[in-house]
Order: C-alpha cells, then sequence, then structure tokens
C-alpha cells in the first residue's frame, strides 16, 4: 500500500515538474532585431519618438484595456509610437476579425473601432492576409509571446 502512495506520489511529481519551461529568453538585441523584420507589417498608432511593439488580439479583454489606456491618453500618443501586431489568440477565434482590420482601407480606424467600440466587423481569410498572418505568428513564436498584450520597448 505504501510502495503505491509513494510511488504515485513520485509520478506526480515528476509529471508536474517537466511543466517547467525551459526555452531561453531572447536577448533584448534579438527581440528588437525581430520585431524591426516585421515592422512593414504592423498598424502603427502615435506619433512619438519611442518605439514601443505591441502583439495584440482585437478580442481580448487585456489588449481591449491596453489600447482604451492608449488612445485616450495624447501623452501616450506623443511620446510613443505603436507598432501594433495582431497576433490571435486560437480560443477566441479572432481570424476574420484580423483579416477585416488588414483589408480595411484604414486599419487603424477599423482596429479602433472593433476594440474600443464592439464593432463585430468580420471578414473572411484570404492568401495575402494569412501570409501576414502567418509571418507576425511565427515572429511570435521566436520572440515567444505568451500571452496579449505583449510589449517590447526600444531603447
Amino acid at each position: 500500500m505504501y510502495k503505491t502512495i509513494l510511488l504515485t506520489l513520485l509520478l506526480n511529481c515528476f509529471l508536474f515538474a517537466s511543466d517547467v519551461d525551459l526555452t531561453q529568453k531572447l536577448s533584448y538585441n534579438t527581440q528588437i532585431q525581430l520585431a524591426h523584420a516585421i515592422q512593414k507589417e504592423a498598424i502603427v498608432y502615435g506619433s512619438g519618438q519611442q518605439k514601443v511593439y505591441v502583439f495584440i488580439d482585437p478580442w481580448c479583454r487585456y489588449s481591449r484595456k491596453f489600447i482604451t489606456m492608449v488612445s485616450s491618453n495624447k501623452e501616450m500618443l506623443s511620446k510613443y509610437r505603436y507598432y501594433l501586431y495582431l497576433y490571435g489568440i486560437p480560443r477566441l477565434h479572432s481570424q476574420n476579425a484580423i483579416a477585416a482590420v488588414y483589408n480595411a482601407k484604414k486599419p487603424l480606424s477599423t482596429l479602433l473601432n472593433i476594440m474600443l467600440h464592439d464593432d463585430k466587423t468580420v471578414m473572411p481569410l484570404n492568401t495575402n492576409i494569412q501570409n501576414k498572418i502567418n509571418t507576425i505568428a511565427n515572429t511570435a513564436k521566436e520572440l515567444h509571446v505568451n500571452k496579449r498584450p505583449f510589449l517590447i520597448i526600444e531603447k
């Protein structure tokens, strides 16, 4: 009996210990290089000199809080230039909202309508948009983006 309990306890400890994230964090310079590589894919918000790279999901409530905070603060918009990358959280199914933003004539306005005014604009994916989404997703995976919003501030 004791052997079974001890074996079960050790097995559980082993299984839970394997959940530790063994990925190495990238250096700051590598993070900035990766962000620069996809800068043309970004939606730029703000006019400041300080660059901030931000990965967001249009349906994510924390991303929405961040965009609400930034959009309501003129000082932040004049001090920082936000490079917004739309990187969906799979469980939120935001691909079609992201497609609507990237297909829009004014992507920033469409993004702000979705995130600030709960606009439910969606559009089916096409090849060009899927390629853009994949480019951003591949870089996000390299950067180990595991939450939204995910910020990298350039020094």
